[in-house]
């Protein structure tokens, strides 16, 4: 009985990390980047940025109130891109991640669209029109807060595939 015991509570043990990082993210699926209307009517019909199109495009983001240190801030989750012909893609994608405001104690808030809050382009390479993880660390100095924000993923052509967003079953 205590062997029986003991094993329960190893077991249960051993199975307490796993329950606890399985929902250690939160997920936003990207939607199709829309191409803007300049008519004073709605555009029919309507228009991607893209002639590439993707199956899913999921953002994973730590869900905890603050910033884990040495994980991922973004986690890119890419699966059936696709070329104007229909065939899988391989080659890369680009990130951009927008900044929003940023502030840091020690300097202040920074005004928008400062040079240094700015992040480079990240290319995502792809296999078979796919990534399954694609994470993105970053140094995340004490304290800071950023409003907005966001990420915009572009076509291997530079057009504006993916954004945040919603949309509802087709």
């Amino acid at each position: 009985m205590q062997r029986l015991l003991l094993r329960l509570a190893m077991s249960a043990t051993l199975a307490i990390p796993v329950v606890a990082t399985a929902g250690g993210y939160n997920r936003v699926y990207l939607v199709p980047a829309l191409k803007q209307c300049l008519d004073l009517t709605p555009c029919q019909p309507r228009e991607l940025q893209s002639a590439y199109t993707f199956d899913t495009i999921v953002l994973r983001t730590p869900a905890t109130r603050y910033m884990p240190a040495g994980k991922p801030s973004l986690t890119l989750e890419v699966h059936g891109v696709r070329d104007p012909s229909g065939a899988p893609v391989n080659g890369d994608l680009t990130v951009k991640v927008l900044p929003g405001r940023v502030s840091i104690p020690a300097f202040g808030t920074f005004p928008d669209d400062f040079s240094l809050v700015q992040v480079a382009p990240l290319k995502v390479p792809l296999k078979n029109g796919s990534n399954k993880s694609f994470p993105y660390k970053t140094d995340t100095p004490v304290g800071i807060i950023v409003n907005g924000g966001g990420v915009e993923v572009y076509d291997p052509a530079g057009n504006l595939l993916a954004v945040t967003g919603s949309q509802s079953r087709p």
